[in-house]
């Protein structure tokens, strides 16, 4: 059986490590810039602060969450409270002709990213995660004990 494997990048995956510098930039993955422009048609992002890490997304990605937001508000006020503290860290940026993004101070204080970082794909959005932090996370992961509950969880994946 032959595979035709996809030219054009249609979600981000993967992961990279990479430095901030002194005044905040960091450079994007050439592949999640791909997904940028060939799937969305633009360089620009949403950055917010999700306690550990900053999510990064696409502009059209974002819309699709406000529009659900503005169908389906959160009702109560651990949900109000969430969107408000969302929304109140998040910056619009831009890729630069470096393709670096510039990460505002603010949210590298919220989430300790100084130097060190890892930039993951996470289907519909990057994420930024300071280098220490993305280890703490993963350091003792059980693969196979997490393979066996979604497995449980979601049985048409076939893991």
């Amino acid at each position: 059986m032959v595979y035709n494997v996809m030219k054009t990048p249609t979600s981000f995956k993967g992961k990279s490590f990479h430095t901030i510098n002194n005044a905040g930039r960091v450079s994007i993955p050439s592949k999640f810039r791909d997904v940028l422009k060939t799937k969305y048609g633009d360089e620009s992002l949403i950055l917010v602060t999700l306690g550990s890490h900053i999510a990064a997304f696409p502009i059209y990605e974002w819309q699709k969450l406000e529009k659900m937001w503005e169908e389906n508000p959160p009702r109560d006020a651990q949900g109000k409270k969430f969107l408000r503290y969302l929304y109140s860290t998040a910056e619009d940026c831009s890729i630069d002709r470096q393709g670096r993004v510039l990460i505002p101070n603010m949210l590298r204080e919220k989430t300790g990213l100084n130097s060190d970082c890892v930039i993951v794909g996470h289907m519909n959005k990057i994420e930024i995660w300071p280098k220490s932090k993305w280890e703490q996370e993963f350091e003792d992961i059980d693969v196979e004990n997490l393979f066996d509950s979604i497995s449980e969880e979601f049985p048409e994946l076939n893991l």
